[in-house]
């Protein structure tokens, strides 16, 4: 195994043509995009799949220098309708992370009724409605928690950086939930209704393995593990083995941890409940040396300038 082989994995979420509705707010790529994109990789690095990733980790296999794996996060209906195709024409499989209360039990994860709720109100009434909800609740929030917003949403505008941040980092998951969802079902519909055309069906996600694209976990009801007790960690990912084993059988699989949230007791229960990698939304380049359970993976908004850094290598 050569010692300077490297892969990139590029981290997908949405991939579609939206138009209107709360859906016409969702940003992505649209499919002429990816197709785009993933040409563009196919011309300075070579597609793998999770199988021959996962035997170069062992030591089992050589990829090719420099390697490229695509990974798709969320187990949205659009992967098996835009996305399947647009791989399937080129050759390349993919690894597809699901959540299996989102596809199993046709729960809306509450990130996707916030990204649904901003497309249908704005930022800024939905900030307000949260702010109106927090209130009732007396519920006061400190501006020093929102402090790591710009970073961490550094790819949005600072109105929407600091709301997405207070939505998913910063307030208790149960009083979260509780206001979003009656904000999705006053102002949207039912969440569950929504979940039946927003994610893959059972079958679409056999469909997808049946053509050799590969499952992993994402989660069972789609949190930031490292914000969970413990015991709610090991429940979450327990839960989530367990339901890709009964809908796909047994076998290795790999992780995706929820908005890259991870520390080292979630990496330790990713692993005891069986899961071979983790992926963390940490960005780079991934060689033979770096961590099982903590593997980089650089999302498509950064994955041009790494694809313009290795065309200026090969060019010097």
């Amino acid at each position: 195994m050569a010692s300077s082989a490297r892969c990139l994995c590029i981290m997908y979420h949405y991939v579609g043509d939206r138009q209107g509705g709360p859906t016409g707010g969702v940003r992505g790529l649209t499919a002429a995009e990816f197709a785009e994109q993933v040409d563009a990789l196919c011309e300075v690095a070579a597609p793998i799949d999770w199988p021959t990733f996962a035997a170069w980790r062992r030591g089992q296999a050589t990829i090719p220098n420099p390697s490229f794996l695509l990974t798709f996060d969320d187990g949205l209906s659009d992967h098996v309708e835009t996305v399947m195709p647009i791989l399937d024409a080129r050759d390349i499989r993919g690894l597809f992370f699901v959540p299996t209360a989102c596809v199993l039990e046709h729960r809306l994860a509450t990130a996707h009724q916030i990204h649904l709720l901003i497309g249908e109100l704005g930022t800024d009434r939905l900030a307000l409605e949260i702010d109106r909800g927090l209130t009732r609740e007396g519920y006061t929030v400190d501006t020093a928690d929102l402090a790591d917003a710009d970073r961490i949403y550094a790819y949005e505008t600072p109105d929407r950086a600091r709301l997405k941040y207070l939505l998913h980092c910063a307030l208790p998951i149960d009083l979260r939930n509780e206001i979003v969802e009656r904000l999705f079902t006053e102002h949207v519909g039912a969440p569950s209704a929504f979940a039946m055309r927003w994610y893959l069906s059972r079958d679409e996600v056999r469909i997808l393995q049946n053509n050799g694209h590969t499952i992993g976990g994402h989660g069972h009801a789609h949190e930031p593990l490292g914000r969970l007790p413990i015991e709610e960690q090991i429940e979450d990912f327990t839960r989530c083995a367990r339901g890709l084993s009964g809908l796909l059988g047994r076998a290795d699989r790999p992780f995706a941890y929820p908005f890259g949230n991870m520390n080292d007791d979630v990496r330790r229960s990713c692993a005891n409940a069986g899961f071979v990698n983790g992926f963390t939304t940490r960005s780079g380049w991934i060689d033979a040396s770096a961590g099982a359970h903590e593997l980089a993976r650089v999302d498509t908004i950064h994955a041009a300038d790494f694809l313009e850094k290795e065309l200026a290598c090969k060019e010097a």
